[in-house]
C-alpha cells in the first residue's frame, strides 16, 4: 500500500543534478561524515590511478579497495537518496526564491507543497546559507571589541 502512494525512485538519483549541487551548503551539509569521506578517497585513488591504459573495471576495483582499506570494519550507514533529493529540491525551491524573485504560490503549484512547508524550506535555507557566509565583521569570535 505504501509503495503505491510513495513510489521508490531512489534508484533513479541522477548523478550529474548531484555533482551539479555539491556547492549548495545545504546538499553539501548531507554528504557530511561517511559519504563525503568515501567522495574523497575515490577522488583520491582514481587521481593517482588514472592513466591511458587503465580500464573502467580496474578503476572501480581500485577505488572499492581503497575504501575497504580506509573505512573497513565499521558500520555505514548509505542513505538511499532521499535525504540527498529533498536537499536538493529544497536548495533549488531556495534559489527558485531568492535569485529570479519566483512567487511563493508559484513554488506552492510547482513543487505540490504547502504553503507553510515552502516557508518552511525558504526559513530553513537562509539559515543555512547565513552559517555558510564569511564574517565580514568578526561576530563569530565571540567577543565585540
Amino acid at each position: 500500500m505504501n509503495e503505491e502512494l510513495f513510489p521508490d525512485d531512489s534508484d533513479q538519483l541522477d548523478a550529474k543534478k548531484v555533482l551539479a549541487s555539491m556547492q549548495d551548503p545545504t546538499v553539501l551539509s548531507r554528504w557530511e561524515g561517511s559519504l563525503r569521506e568515501m567522495v574523497e578517497i575515490a577522488e583520491a585513488k582514481l587521481l593517482a590511478e588514472m592513466g591511458p591504459l587503465v580500464t573502467a573495471a580496474e578503476l572501480a576495483r581500485h577505488v572499492v579497495f581503497a575504501i575497504c582499506s580506509t573505512m573497513g570494519g565499521g558500520v555505514i550507514y548509505l542513505p538511499r537518496g532521499d535525504a540527498l533529493k529533498r536537499a536538493m529540491r529544497d536548495a533549488a525551491i531556495f534559489r527558485e526564491w531568492k535569485d529570479d524573485s519566483t512567487p511563493i504560490p508559484d513554488l506552492v503549484r510547482k513543487y505540490d507543497l504547502a504553503n507553510q512547508t515552502i516557508y518552511d524550506i525558504i526559513r530553513k535555507q537562509r539559515a543555512l546559507h547565513r552559517k555558510n557566509e564569511p564574517d565580514l565583521f568578526g561576530f563569530d569570535e565571540g567577543t565585540l571589541h
